[in-house]
């Protein structure tokens, strides 16, 4: 039985905190790995760590010993979470001397590497998922944080998406479109500094760097809807003024042709 929480003076575990990695596991798809650094924040030794995978469809945890004690389980096969969406994992430091459990701190919403991606990519925006998608290269899943499909038909497909003029030129931007639309129109989402735990706020966050991009307008009714579209298209063609898109695809065709 999963005990009920009091979330109150809760801690928020940095992100940088924590890595988990996916791993294969073929009778279930996948199972995964923890590290973790707790200490500088200086949490009871007798608190307890539980690590919960889940995604829209499914949800597991799994008690990984105390702060002063960890044990690590011998099973961390992803038995119960469907690999579609791909889960994703917060971790969990709660207090169980009390008859409900006392929530001192916990990392939400952290996206797991694959098995033999970079460091580099862990606190990736857009992660990438390889997946059967017949004779579609790649789809867009906006149910929950965005993750870029990859047809795992395609041997160097995600080469081409990380490298690649053309990739980048045609189908980045449109990916960006698609993200934006998402956070300001379907969600309303207008604040890059709402919650930096969100995707809506680290995505605003992103294209506010940018030259020459300001904050999505506010306000509601159809005016400001309006008024947010043409920031959206406004904020990509700043990414592709950014990225060089018109001359890095002009580049390509000239490869191509010669």
């Amino acid at each position: 039985m999963i005990r009920r929480l009091n979330y109150t003076g809760r801690k928020k575990i940095p992100r940088s905190a924590v890595t988990i990695r996916l791993l294969p596991a073929d009778d279930v798809g996948y199972a995964f790995e923890a590290d973790f650094n707790l200490a500088p924040l200086r949490f009871p030794r007798d608190a307890s760590i539980f690590i919960e995978a889940y995604n829209s469809a499914s949800y597991m945890r799994f008690a990984f010993g105390t702060i002063g004690n960890r044990r690590d389980p011998q099973d961390l096969r992803l038995t119960e979470v469907t690999s579609r969406p791909l889960p994703k994992f917060r971790l969990k430091v709660v207090d169980q001397s009390k008859r409900h459990g006392l929530l001192l701190g916990v990392a939400d919403k952290l996206i797991p590497l694959r098995p033999h991606e970079d460091l580099a990519n862990k606190q990736s925006l857009l992660p990438v998922d390889f997946c059967d998608l017949s004779d579609r290269v790649w789809r867009l899943d906006v149910s929950d944080w965005p993750v870029l499909e990859l047809n795992n038909r395609l041997g160097a497909v995600g080469e081409a998406a990380r490298t690649g003029d053309s990739f980048l030129a045609l189908v980045y931007p449109e990916i960006l479109r698609r993200i934006l639309h998402e956070i300001v129109i379907v969600l309303g989402e207008t604040d890059p500094g709402l919650d930096d735990s969100e995707w809506t706020s680290l995505w605003l966050r992103f294209v506010c760097a940018l030259p020459g991009v300001p904050e999505p307008p506010g306000g509601v009714g159809d005016a400001a809807q309006a008024r947010r579209r043409e920031w959206i298209d406004e904020t990509v063609q700043a990414f592709c003024r950014s990225r060089r898109a018109r001359q890095r695809f002009a580049t390509a065709l000239r490869r191509e042709a010669s």
